[in-house]
């Protein structure tokens, strides 16, 4: 009677089939997985992505042309350990407000970043177009007026045809329900709508496009003044708008997507300092 037929031995190495060596191209050539990973550690050293397995999968799919699934590519970035670290939040001890409206004498957070060389938060208002998710523009300042956001819209407005029926949906600050603001949007015949107080899910593209900045942008620099500050969200906002691929784009950039509906209107690039500088040189 053989061994296998009372006890088991196990097997060395790796259970299941063994993982392919090689990606092929919609050109037909096959391509290593070192050729793959050289590709992803790439994408990952650029500036302000911070992209997962999934995102990263969608790159080089619509970018490289390689015919590679998430599976696979989760694997590859495992093994070099390029996955995101996971955040671990310790939820004991945790408690759940009981009423949905806050306690008046509570403190309570606001969209801020902090600016390390002046120890001050500043504070970011941003114009997000929800059909493209891209950016029409935004005020990074110490304190946002009425009068700020009145100028931002101006600036939107100028660059950017809008159709004939356009809602606005903002949160309850005080700048945007300032009789300035909204006598504005009634002249140029925009409809301003505001969301349930303590409701952050109503305004859920804009607090997405927030949570990127902050992983992205205020995760990765430490900002020394609000001039520096302003360069690099220009920067960012470059790439967000151009480059940034988004799942609920069907892993294109907001200006890749428009080109696709063959919409009218195309996002602008945001002039950076060094080229104002050059412009000014030649002139």
């Amino acid at each position: 009677m053989s061994k296998s037929s009372y006890y088991y031995s196990p097997s060395c190495g790796k259970r299941g089939r063994k993982a392919s060596t090689g990606t092929q191209g919609k050109g037909g050539i096959l391509y290593g997985n070192e050729y793959v990973l050289a590709r992803i550690e790439w994408l990952l050293n650029q500036e302000f992505v911070d992209y997962g397995y999934e995102k990263v999968a969608g790159w080089l799919n619509k970018s490289e042309g390689l015919l590679i699934n998430g599976k696979k590519v989760y694997r590859l970035m495992k093994e070099a350990r390029l996955l995101n670290c996971r955040i671990r939040r310790d939820r004991r001890g945790k408690r759940i407000a009981e009423d949905l409206l806050p306690n008046p004498h509570q403190p309570q957070t606001d969209i801020k970043y902090y600016i390390h060389g002046e120890h001050r938060n500043a504070l970011l208002v941003t114009v997000l177009d929800v059909f493209s998710r891209g950016v029409l523009g935004y005020r990074l300042e110490w304190s946002i007026t009425k009068h700020q956001v009145v100028d931002l819209m101006k600036d939107a407005l100028c660059h950017y045809s809008m159709p004939e029926k356009v809602s606005l949906r903002t949160d309850n600050g005080s700048q945007f329900e300032a009789g300035l603001f909204r006598e504005y949007l009634r002249e140029i015949s925009i409809d301003l709508e505001f969301t349930h107080v303590a409701s952050p899910q109503e305004n859920c593209y804009i607090e997405s496009y927030h949570s990127i900045v902050e992983s992205a942008v205020c995760a990765k620099y430490e900002l020394e003044s609000l001039e520096e500050a302003k360069e690099v969200f220009n920067r960012f906002g470059n790439f967000y708008n151009q480059g940034r691929v988004h799942g609920s784009l069907h892993m294109l950039s907001p200006n890749q997507f428009l080109r696709e509906q063959q919409a009218i209107h195309r996002l602008r690039l945001i002039p950076l300092k060094e080229e104002e500088t050059a412009i000014e040189k030649k002139i």
